[in-house]
């Protein structure tokens, strides 16, 4: 079972579509916040969970987020982690740079104006931010420092080695 403490009034209890299916529950911002390009902004849930023992979370992006431009910025939510859930998101857009002629009525230019175009992302008190996973703490695991590992098919075949 999985406990949710509402630490604010506009606090929502983690959701999920599907339950059994979907890896992750979703989970909503308390207040309105813009996010500027470049900039990691925390955003607020208004909530505090508490998984089964050695239970934490692993959190991830919402494909509605990132068809926005907007991606999580890190972070895991520990088994004894009792605190608010703040998400430190990102807007990943690339502003654009135009030049804008401006001209008088007979044609002759009389400025040149550099625009920009504003990328920022409105977030709104009530929009799911972002999904939170179980994940089971294995770190009590003991770490055993050998002089080779066990073959393996892949071995040490990294990025791209499986295909496009």
């Amino acid at each position: 079972m999985f406990k949710v403490q509402l630490l604010h009034p506009d606090a929502k209890a983690p959701t999920v579509a599907h339950p059994g299916a979907d890896l992750g529950f979703d989970l909503y911002a308390i207040e309105d916040v813009v996010l500027p390009p470049g900039v990691p902004v925390r955003v607020r849930t208004g909530i505090a969970v508490e998984g089964p023992p050695g239970c934490g979370f692993v959190l991830g992006d919402r494909s509605s987020m990132a068809m926005r431009g907007v991606t999580y910025a890190g972070g895991r939510i520990d088994a004894g982690y009792r605190g608010e859930l703040l998400i430190c998101l990102l807007n990943v857009n690339q502003p654009q740079t135009s030049l804008r002629v401006v001209r008088d009525v007979a044609g002759a230019v009389i400025d040149v104006v550099l625009e920009q175009t504003d990328v920022s992302v409105k977030i709104s008190k009530g929009d799911k931010i972002i999904q939170m996973s179980p994940f089971h703490a294995m770190t009590a695991e003991a770490i055993e420092v050998v002089d080779a590992l066990t073959a393996s098919e892949r071995g040490a075949k990294g990025f791209g080695s499986s295909g496009r």
